[in-house]
């Protein structure tokens, strides 16, 4: 019976060992002549595998079940979740949930793996966990059986399969090994295994693949094996990067995940990734210099000796790393640093991809199996650095956040305070993000004040700083501008109420939160409306987010929508009201066969928070009358937007994402050749994401010139915007590229260190900073905003200059002090100042908005998507 079973794993242990077999004999077949020529046969590094391992033949291998061996083909989201869920029915080690849903539809899986022993008191193991991050009680947890908790996570590039490939194995092992070494493992551990974090992406990524996968692999790298379609699978539905959606958590993904994360608390978080096929295979610690400050040393302590773990295991396989360098731990929003700031220990896995089965690189021939191989190795000297470390990991978790609330004691700021005028949708969605992170906020029932300052309690969020995740809000706060070092892997700042465009307050006296209303995820503060029989007129709130997909109902029912270009008030039964321009309109009166339809809409909306006024008279008591022609009737967005060639997927995916699930507005894609000849006529708006269009013939580009003076309204946002705009019409950009004229080397210098090139060009780089600008509240891209200021995020070098027209430059930026937060160079500070942040140049009857910034960046920048969308609403309002 054994040697039968150590017979049927044989091609697996070979895989998993590192055994170069040819793909044929991994399934059990003889390799033809081609086959083998692609064939490296290595001694199997037996000092790697655990010693006197035998398996459960009870446990089925993948390979079993999905009919091939693991690295012979990619994987599909539905083969992997078949497997896992055949796995755990055979395991009494194994329990399976769907933690969430994708955007496409999928289920995320989530194994909880340790000893029957373990699983019969999970709860109470959980309990403990989340007992050691609350400072109050974290004593009198006893930690010397406590089990340790490993989330394990794969793949959250779904274009990096080693990683999501590789959990299966991982999965087979801890459900199946027997032995002492895996017994102590499911004793001393709680796994939690998520093997699949971008399930669309991954999907989309493997039918491509194995596409193109003949019977012969084929390694050079043009095949079409290795250079995937657009969109890329390394985004999701959407295409968005999953590993920067963290701290915003925008999507299903992100917010299952987080709620599983602070559920357990884990004390290691393991993110497996794949980076350039000539690399080789990186583990942290990465580039010292650039820890987070809030990151304590104890974390960087814990992160080496791990670091010893893997080495020795790579070593024992003959694998080639590397540490501390290229990546870092700055940006906390991923999935290898969100952990460093919770107290827990992140860590970060690269191996070189192979994208495809077998792909030629610098050192040869780099096989998909091999790479999954690394994924493997690394995944269980991380379990065993798990087991041995178990009790300095408890004690960090356990200090972590000891040493949290001891510093929110000793800080100056007690409460702090946010408030969004008029705008109580956007202070709920904060909320949710910082209920998310869990991070108490609280809703005042009444009015209160600090020293002379008072607090409207419809408009004000009350976050206390003595609670645990203490380190966490001043990172999500953080408004650092200087830095030990001045180079970042992502963006240097994401200050959280800047990119909602709250306003903040820090408060140097504890605000007693004992009256006030704990905030809830999904607790919508519902607005009063009932159909008033006497109306002729509705009002509707244009500073509320939630009007935004008001009014999109609205126009898909063909209800006449009214907006206002001056400010006005109503007397309402001797109550004098006023109104700012950018406030709705629907007339009752012309459109009297609609009223219950409007009515209809007008309740759901007021059940989302939007703030609608009944008024009877079209006569108001100052500014303009309803009948004015300062009531600009909207027309019904028809939305046309490039994709795919030389567009930026994220910059796309994040105005599809925008419009589809906020605003509830389609929008036509067109593919290159679609750009090129579709018949601009049936649409109101042209949308050109951050991207590449050179390609674009100049006869399309005067055929959207002739469109545009027709009355139609292009909008062109980031780097590319300005092009865009020239392309049309003129020239109004300066590129500060540091590879063009103004580049960052001084002509005088004749030598330079060759070895200081890349940080001297990303030196003069802005990254991802955060910027302040003036704005017009009279213009119509600004309706709905309140203060004359709008923060903005920055991640390229090229200014917009101002239109010689005045009345066309509705946003600059701050000539005083333009620097909010993150890096940038003095040179680039100096060039920015008094530079335009958008600018509407008017074309016949028609309008290119060009918005300097990318103002939906990660779906999270909801101060200026608003902008965005008023180019949408309202860009038939803004010729001069």
């Amino acid at each position: 019976m054994i040697a039968m079973q150590h017979l049927r794993i044989v091609p697996l242990v070979a895989m998993l060992l590192g055994v170069g077999l040819p793909l044929a004999h991994l399934a059990g077949q003889a390799p033809s002549p081609a086959q083998d020529s692609l064939a490296i046969t290595v001694d199997p590094p037996t000092r790697y595998w655990p010693a006197e391992v035998d398996f459960d033949p009870a446990v089925p291998t993948p390979a079993e079940v999905v009919g091939f061996e693991i690295g012979q083909r990619h994987l599909t989201h539905a083969q992997l979740v078949h497997y896992l869920q055949v796995l755990a029915e055979q395991s009494d080690r194994v329990a399976i949930e769907t933690y969430a849903t994708s955007h496409g539809k999928r289920p995320l899986l989530l194994l909880t793996i340790t000893s029957p022993s373990n699983r019969k008191r999970l709860e109470e193991i959980r309990q403990q966990h989340r007992k050691l991050a609350r400072p109050s009680v974290s004593s009198q947890v006893d930690i010397s059986d406590l089990p340790a908790v490993i989330n394990m996570g794969y793949g959250v590039h779904g274009d990096e399969p080693s990683a999501t490939n590789c959990a299966p194995l991982v999965a087979h092992y801890l459900a199946a090994a027997q032995g002492e070494e895996i017994e102590k493992m499911l004793d001393d551990c709680v796994i939690l295994l998520d093997p699949s974090l971008n399930p669309d992406g991954f999907n989309r990524f493997a039918n491509w693949t194995n596409a193109f996968r003949g019977r012969v692999p084929n390694p050079d790298s043009q095949h079409a094996e290795h250079n995937q379609n657009w969109p890329p699978g390394r985004v999701n539905y959407y295409w968005f990067d999953l590993n920067r959606d963290w701290l915003p958590a925008e999507h299903p993904e992100s917010r299952g995940r987080l709620r599983n994360y602070h559920r357990w608390k884990p004390n290691v978080v393991l993110d497996f990734h794949e980076m350039g096929t000539n690399s080789t295979y990186f583990f942290q610690p990465g580039i010292p210099e650039r820890t987070n400050p809030l990151t304590p040393m104890e974390n960087v302590d814990l992160t080496r000796q791990f670091a010893d773990y893997h080495a020795r295991a790579l070593d024992r396989r003959g694998s080639l790393y590397y540490t501390q360098e290229r990546f870092d731990d700055f940006y906390m929003g991923k999935g290898s640093t969100y952990p460093d700031l919770h107290g827990a220990v992140g860590i970060l896995f690269e191996q070189a991809s192979s994208r495809g089965h077998v792909q030629e690189n610098v050192n040869g021939l780099l096989r998909f199996h091999e790479t999954i191989a690394n994924q493997f190795t690394t995944s269980l000297s991380s379990l065993r650095a798990t087991v041995d470390l178990r009790e300095s990991l408890h004690e960090f978790k356990r200090s972590f956040y000891r040493e949290a609330l001891e510093k929110a004691g000793r800080d100056k700021v007690k409460t702090f305070i946010f408030s969004s005028p008029g705008n109580r949708t956007r202070l709920q969605n904060f909320a949710e993000t910082l209920l998310r992170h869990d991070i108490r906020c609280y809703w005042p029932e009444e009015s209160f004040a600090v020293g002379d300052r008072a607090y409207d309690p419809r408009w004000t969020l009350v976050v206390p700083a003595a609670q645990a995740e203490y380190r966490f809000i001043r990172s999500l706060l953080m408004r650092r501008k200087s830095f030990k070092e001045n180079v970042f892997y992502d963006v240097s700042s994401w200050t959280l109420p800047l990119a909602y465009d709250l306003e903040q307050f820090g408060s140097p006296e504890k605000v007693d939160v004992t009256g006030m209303r704990p905030a809830k995820l999904f607790d919508r503060a519902a607005q009063a409306f009932e159909p008033d029989p006497s109306a002729r007129f509705y009002l509707v709130d244009w500073r509320d987010d939630a009007a935004v997909q008001l009014v999109s109902q609205l126009l898909k029912k063909g209800v006449n929508v009214k907006v206002a270009l001056q400010p006005f008030s109503v007397t309402e039964e001797d109550a004098s009201q006023s109104y700012p321009a950018g406030t709705l309109l629907l007339p009752l009166g012309i459109q009297a066969d609609k009223r219950s339809t409007i009515e209809d809409v007008l309740s759901q909306g007021a059940a989302r928070g939007n703030i609608i006024s009944p008024v009877a008279s079209g006569l108001t008591s100052s500014g303009i009358d309803f009948g004015s022609s300062n009531f600009v009737t909207l027309p019904q967005p028809k939305i046309a937007m490039p994709v795919a060639g030389g567009v930026s997927p994220y910059g796309a995916g994040e105005i599809w994402h925008l419009l589809d699930t906020r605003v509830s507005m389609p929008v036509s894609m067109l593919k290159p050749d679609r750009l090129e000849t579709t018949d601009l006529d049936g649409y109101t708006t042209l949308l050109f994401p951050a991207g590449r269009y050179n390609k674009l013939s100049s006869e399309r580009w005067q055929a959207i010139r002739e469109w545009v003076g027709d009355g139609g309204t292009v909008v062109a946002v980031g780097k590319s915007g300005p092009s865009v705009a020239e392309a049309i019409q003129g020239d109004w950009a300066t590129d500060l590229d540091p590879e063009t004229e103004d580049g960052a080397v001084d002509a005088k210098s004749v030598q330079l260190p060759f070895d200081s090139k890349a940080k001297t060009r990303a030196l003069q780089l802005i990254s991802g900073a955060i910027f302040n600008t003036r704005v017009d509240l009279t213009h119509p891209l600004m309706f709905g905003k309140t203060r004359k200021t709008l923060p903005v995020f920055r991640n390229h070098t090229s200014v917009l200059q101002p239109s010689d027209n005045p009345y066309c430059n509705p946003m600059m930026y701050d000539t005083e002090k333009p620097h909010l937060a993150g890096y940038c160079s003095e040179e680039n500070l100096g060039k920015l100042k008094s530079t335009a942040a958008a600018v509407v140049y008017p074309i016949g009857q028609g309008r290119v908005v060009v918005i300097a910034d990318n103002p939906n960046f990660r779906a999270f920048w909801h101060g200026t998507s608003r902008v965005f969308l008023n180019a949408i609403y309202f860009g038939h309002t803004m010729n001069p």
